[in-house]
């Protein structure tokens, strides 16, 4: 059976997947990097520690999420 690869709504879920995946990590590393912050008193270092390392998470994520589409 063919693949329809054309199809509009199938390119706009992959594009909010991708997008909520990289939202979510990096969410949780602001989050993460708040309580680490609150624990330690080292106010934004924390932080931005968390929020770096949730893109970074956040993209490879979407990396795997993509190669995974693209071989469908």
């Amino acid at each position: 059976m063919k693949k329809d690869t054309d199809n509009p709504w199938q390119t706009v879920g992959l594009v909010g997947t991708l997008g909520l995946e990289i939202l979510a990590f990096i969410l949780g590393g602001v989050f993460l990097g708040r309580y680490m912050d609150d624990q330690f008193d080292t106010a934004p270092m924390w932080l931005a520690i968390g929020i770096l390392a949730g893109l970074i998470l956040g993209l490879i994520s979407a990396v795997f999420t993509l190669k995974t589409f693209m071989k469908e």
